[in-house]
């Protein structure tokens, strides 16, 4: 699943083709791909409208437009977003394009569970609930030691959970909080009120240091994610725990150990991880 790494990456790369573009035409190719409003005011409303920023909150991708007006992609687990060529054909899972002289954008979703929303300036409709009540990304300067203290305090949720909570930790997903874990020598199952000062200090570190390096390195690709001209992300070369369950730890030599946390998919090692 593209999480804040992998959009960003998307963010930039769209952002250095697509400013002040004017899209001449939109075609929907699957219809329930749009989750607000009907895909045919959707269509209307994207006619001759011309780009003015592309920005992300979180995993979602934000295209600014002429009136206030906000495309907004949501890529779920595996959908993407390719940078085509005027007379370049869809490629095979593509169910949204949009064309402008230069390019097509082609938002492509091989599961069809990703969402692509079009908002009226000050509109909030209720299918973006969870976009309106993100928390800060851990990223972010606002995500600092006392806002992240605060979060974890007095909780009993474990720790991946709150990881993965879209209203804490902007952006996060699987891939970064199993490495962040690995990195601050924290087990995914611990009570959030368990971690002591210098625990929380450890992971916030590591949280920030772990998305940068992905970011760094144009995402993680292992499974569906891809970048806008169609290669792979390159942080994968770097994992230490996600994906390499059985596998040797690379600092100490134990197995990786694969467990379910609020049936999401853990890895972690138990002997470097306390």
């Amino acid at each position: 699943m593209p999480e804040l790494p992998e959009v960003e990456t998307i963010r930039r790369e769209l952002k250095a083709q697509f400013i002040n573009q004017t899209i001449i035409r939109c075609k929907v190719l699957r219809k329930d791909i749009v989750g607000y409003p009907d895909h045919k005011r959707f269509c209307l409303m994207l006619d001759n409208t011309v780009v003015h920023d592309v920005q992300r909150k979180g995993k979602y991708l934000i295209i600014n437009l002429d009136g206030g007006k906000r495309l907004i992609f949501h890529l779920r687990l595996s959908g993407s977003i390719t940078l085509a060529r005027p007379k370049d054909p869809p490629e095979r899972f593509t169910r949204i394009i949009l064309e402008t002289k230069k390019l097509q954008v082609f938002f492509n979703e091989p599961r069809a569970l990703g969402r692509v929303y079009l908002l009226r300036k000050d509109e909030r409709p209720d299918c973006l609930k969870g976009f309106f009540d993100l928390g800060y990304e851990p990223i972010s300067p606002e995500f600092d030691f006392r806002y992240f203290k605060n979060i974890l305090k007095q909780r009993k949720a474990r720790i991946k959970s709150i990881l993965l909570d879209q209203h804490y930790c902007a952006g996060v997903g699987n891939i970064y909080s199993d490495e962040a874990l690995f990195h601050a020598r924290i087990r995914p199952m611990r009570r959030a009120y368990t971690l002591n000062t210098e625990e929380i200090f450890r992971l916030l570190l590591s949280l920030k240091r772990v998305l940068n390096q992905g970011i760094k390195n144009f995402g993680t690709t292992v499974s569906d994610y891809q970048r806008t001209n169609g290669r792979k992300g390159n942080f994968q070369k770097f994992l230490y725990v996600y994906a390499r369950e059985g596998e040797p730890c690379r600092i100490c030599g134990t197995k990786i150990r694969l467990k379910k946390i609020s049936n999401r998919s853990t890895r972690y090692c138990p002997k470097c991880q306390k």
